[in-house]
């Protein structure tokens, strides 16, 4: 084929692909032209044969990383491309596509009591009570048994950073006052996951006295996932309601910061007869930050409707997204919800709240100051323990017997697949990815845990 017979567009001077306006086989040579001008770029000999309208590669393009057209990302290399080459479906996968939740690799198992005995092993030796030490491990244990991933192994190396740090006390005693069924709680900026347990047990115990009870905490820390502690209060027969607020990340439409944290809502109540909780757990933003990271990592792009950039503009960059603000879930109704979950524990707790609580980023090593807010209901009070469980388990049955579309999911009542999965990780472990292996034994190592605790 003679030399510029066929031509092929570039659309961006950032693009890592052009366009072949005519089928080319291998050897051939193309002449790259720019779509604005017609003016030619450069020639380029391909490597492959390009059918018509395919894309040929302008740049070497390392495997996970994006490829760009138009000017943005279109896909993620999912194989190392040379210049000349056939980018298509065999060696791109979409940016549209869902973010890979697991290596190369396949997930690594171990049992729950490995996952427990290391974190209590880690935030010990790190200079943590017992106490703050039993109450992260069983809370990370818990995450990984639910499904709860992102509360689970992968925060520890930072809560062991901000303790070593000086930014959380792991050995501080969180004092409670108050008086009969209305609780005060400071946290003395210790363990989060502690405070909180603390302050579990100490509602609980109120509302069993009183028929219901309230706790307000204030100066606590990052406490992992709402649901365990509204599942502890439930264990006993009542009703848990649970709030919190955080580090901001969260701001209305137009917003060019954050204001307020995906402040969760949790309720549980026990289900005798199932083996399980009903435990609903919601995060107040449309996404975690946690999953615009993941994003970020592997160049994928953002649903619409989750995040704005730092121009208060609706972006689908993971990383504009992380430089501006996450959407609340729902537009303006979630975010009223928000607004007034924050009302709930910050503002009535009286301590930081809004964009008073610190960031575990911009300052590891100063306090947070996160509220949160615990409610019990004592059962036995009114309704009555057994009479209530018979009622939240015929609302079940309704849920179940519903007619539903023959393509449609099967209806789930809120805690159904975490307590099914929690059985089912109780007898065959807990899956975990090498990263979380490695970096989790890594670090036991490097704070002198013994070996027994790595086995």
């Amino acid at each position: 084929m003679a030399l510029n017979s066929v031509r092929a567009i570039l659309l961006d001077p950032k693009d890592d692909v052009a366009a072949v306006l005519d089928g080319v086989d291998k050897g051939d040579t193309v002449t790259i032209t720019d779509a604005v001008s017609g003016k030619p770029l450069m020639h380029l000999d391909v490597r492959q044969k390009i059918p018509f309208g395919h894309k040929v590669a302008l740049r070497e393009i390392a495997s996970d990383k994006p490829v760009l057209r138009y000017g943005w990302p279109i896909g993620i290399a999912t194989a190392d491309i040379r210049v000349g080459e056939h980018v298509h479906s065999h060696n791109m996968r979409s940016a549209l596509s869902p973010v890979p939740k697991q290596t190369a690799r396949d997930p690594l198992v171990r049992s729950a009591q490995w996952v427990r005995k290391l974190v209590n092993g880690c935030v010990q030796a790190a200079g943590g009570s017992p106490e703050s030490a039993s109450a992260m491990a069983e809370a990370i244990t818990e995450a990984h048994l639910r499904g709860v991933e992102t509360h689970g192994l992968r925060r520890l190396s930072p809560y062991i950073a901000r303790i070593r740090g000086g930014g959380v006390q792991a050995n501080a005693h969180p004092q409670i006052s108050g008086a009969k069924a209305f609780l005060h709680v400071d946290g003395c900026n210790g363990v989060g996951h502690h405070v909180a347990s603390v302050a579990a047990r100490a509602v609980s115990a109120a509302a069993r006295e009183f028929g219901i009870a309230i706790a307000l905490v204030k100066n606590s820390n990052h406490f992992g996932f709402a649901g365990y502690y509204a599942t502890l209060i439930a264990a006993e027969g009542q009703l848990g309601i649970i709030s919190s607020n955080g580090q901001v990340c969260v701001g209305p439409e137009g917003a060019r910061q954050p204001v307020l944290s995906n402040n969760p809502l949790a309720i549980a109540a026990a289900l005798p007869e199932r083996d399980a909780f009903l435990e609903l757990d919601l995060a107040t933003s449309a996404t975690s930050r946690a999953n615009v990271v993941e994003a970020a990592k592997f160049h994928a792009l953002l649903p619409s409707g989750w995040a704005q950039d730092c121009f208060g503009t609706p972006t689908r960059d993971p990383a504009a997204a992380l430089a501006g603000t996450l959407l609340a879930f729902g537009g303006e109704k979630g975010f009223g919800l928000l607004v007034a979950l924050e009302a709930l524990t910050g503002v009535l707790c009286g301590g930081a709240f809004a964009d008073e609580v610190s960031s575990k980023e911009a300052a590891p090593s100063a306090p947070e100051g996160t509220a949160h807010t615990l409610i019990a209901i004592d059962l036995e009070t009114a309704p009555g323990r057994d009479p209530y469980a018979e009622r939240l388990d015929q609302l079940i049955r309704k849920l179940k017997e519903l007619p539903i579309h023959p393509d449609a999911p099967d209806v789930r009542y809120p805690g159904e697949r975490r307590w099914r999965l929690r059985r089912e990780r109780l007898r065959s472990g807990v899956p975990l990815s090498q990263s979380e292996i490695e970096e989790a034994t890594r670090l036991a190592k490097e704070l002198g845990v013994s070996n027994h605790e790595l086995d």
